[in-house]
């Protein structure tokens, strides 16, 4: 059995450090244990329907909780960036989106957003029988039994708009200057705004940089991998203030 001491929590969790000595250890999963909010802490620390991991263990267990439109079980399941948690019950849905300065965290969002989900591109590689795989960055694989010009296009980095739980893809997002772009790693992660400049060829050892404008703090930088096209012309999900 793996054991997390509070103290040696991500930072970004929201818990009492001082508390107790341990808290939930993540199961391994499609997000690392350092990029995810194990779901029992969602239901007790986050949205307080438990006050101990016990009623937070049988909410879980009975199905009544769904990730991306699937019943969860696993109360140390790892739920991570775009990640949706619905709960039919009540009729609540939430996003786990980045907020600036407090990391990952839970956004209300509508009833008709909830069958949506956005996924960063990190890996594009042919496979058996001369087909094309996607990986997003949740672990999810997209496998293209025709190579069409149109799925020839898809590039990594870029973002693909699928619904949940189908995994149908709605739209592609191109990674480029003018669309709407958050930051999702680093010392500005959860910031927002219009990508106004990407330089994609820095020279070594120089990483490839974006620049957005408009966001909360004005106009801002950071490296390509930390940052996630979400739009076009504006976002296609509720975004944080």
């Amino acid at each position: 059995m793996v054991h997390l001491k509070r103290l040696a929590a991500p930072p970004h969790l929201d818990i009492q450090v001082k508390e107790y000595v341990f808290t939930v250890a993540p199961s391994p999963g499609p997000h690392s244990k350092t990029e995810c909010i194990p779901l029992l802490l969602i239901l007790r620390e986050y949205l307080g329907y438990a006050e101990r991991a016990e009623e937070a263990k049988k909410i879980i267990k009975a199905g009544k909780i769904l990730v991306d439109g699937r019943v969860v079980k696993d109360y140390k399941f790892p739920v991570g960036l775009m990640d949706i948690v619905s709960i039919p019950e009540t009729g609540e849905n939430y996003r786990i989106l980045p907020i600036y300065r407090k990391g990952l965290r839970l956004i209300e969002i509508p009833q008709d957003e909830s069958g949506i989900k956005l996924g960063r591109i990190i890996r594009k590689m042919h496979v058996a029988g001369a087909r094309l795989q996607i990986t997003l960055h949740d672990g999810r694989n997209i496998l293209f039994k025709e190579v069409t010009e149109e799925v020839r296009q898809i590039n990594t980095k870029d973002t693909l708009k699928i619904s949940v739980p189908s995994q149908t893809i709605l739209d592609h997002i191109r990674l480029e200057e003018g669309c709407y772009g958050l930051i999702i790693k680093g010392p500005k992660q959860g910031l927002h705004g219009e990508i106004a400049e990407v330089k994609r060829d820095a020279p070594y050892p120089s990483k490839p940089t974006v620049k957005l404008s408009m966001t909360k703090i004005g106009e801002v930088s950071t490296i390509l991998d930390y940052v996630m096209v979400v739009g076009r012309e504006k976002p296609e999900i509720t975004l944080p203030e």
